[in-house]
């Protein structure tokens, strides 16, 4: 019940995120932002299943292997029932700007490498370190900065990706990210962890950024692998 109430929560707060910029892009419709914020929380649900119930859970370990596959399937699902196109979605190796990319990835690293240098995880599994590297970005990335910005700007039934960087809807699926990360639901009570929230939208910015100006969620793809990876790597390097 408490999976269900944060999602339809989440879900009411991304709506209204979107009404707040909705008037920063003439591309943006009502329709369009119910169908992003209705994304969200459903991929926010099926995410969090594991932890309402262990019978969600088919992976065992530390982490939320199922949610995130769970996530991916979701991803699946939508884009092939909506016929959103590969490319629309930034699904291609295809770099406009390699060179850029490649130290996009270098700065996503030293980000993680900073955040983990300030707050000191506690000592990393191998489980911890493959998690981190894989899953998180594969799903959020697919879900946060390639169907949310398509559903935002109606990229539906095989329309046409637009060039240029979106700006407004990178900004709304920031904040969206942010709130995902920052909101908390147990016991009856919401909360909300402003760090929690600030640290992955300013990493969202340079994410979205990153995958409109390079045409491919790639490398957003490794720079959140690689920022978490050296997240929880640096107690290593602090200790020496």
């Amino acid at each position: 019940m408490e999976t269900l109430i944060f999602s339809l929560s989440f879900t009411a707060i991304v709506f209204l995120v979107f009404l707040v910029f909705k008037s920063f892009d003439t591309r943006l419709t009502i329709a369009c932002g119910l169908l992003f914020a209705v994304y969200l929380g459903l991929d926010d649900f099926v995410t969090g299943l594991p932890s309402g119930s262990s019978a969600f859970s088919f992976i065992g370990g530390q982490w939320n292997w199922s949610g995130k596959i769970y996530s991916l399937l979701l991803s699946l699902v939508v884009v092939l029932g909506l016929r959103i196109e590969p490319k629309t979605l930034g699904l291609t190796l295809s770099q406009k700007s390699l060179r850029t990319s490649l130290v996009a990835l270098v700065f996503f690293a030293l980000w993680g490498l900073s955040l983990g240098l300030l707050f000191k995880p506690g000592p990393a599994s191998a489980e911890t370190f493959a998690f981190q590297a894989l899953m998180p970005g594969l799903a959020e990335e697919v879900a946060y900065r390639g169907i949310a910005p398509a559903l935002l700007l109606g990229l539906i039934r095989r329309k046409d990706s637009q060039s240029g960087v979106p700006w407004t809807i990178v900004i709304i699926t920031a904040l969206a990210f942010g709130i995902w990360h920052g909101l908390g639901y147990s016991h009856s009570g919401f909360s909300f962890d402003p760090l929690s929230a600030v640290f992955p939208f300013v990493g969202s910015i340079a994410g979205g950024w990153l995958r409109f100006s390079s045409g491919s969620l790639l490398f957003p793809i490794l720079g959140h692998g690689a920022g978490n990876l050296a997240f929880h790597l640096a107690p290593l390097l602090g200790s020496e």
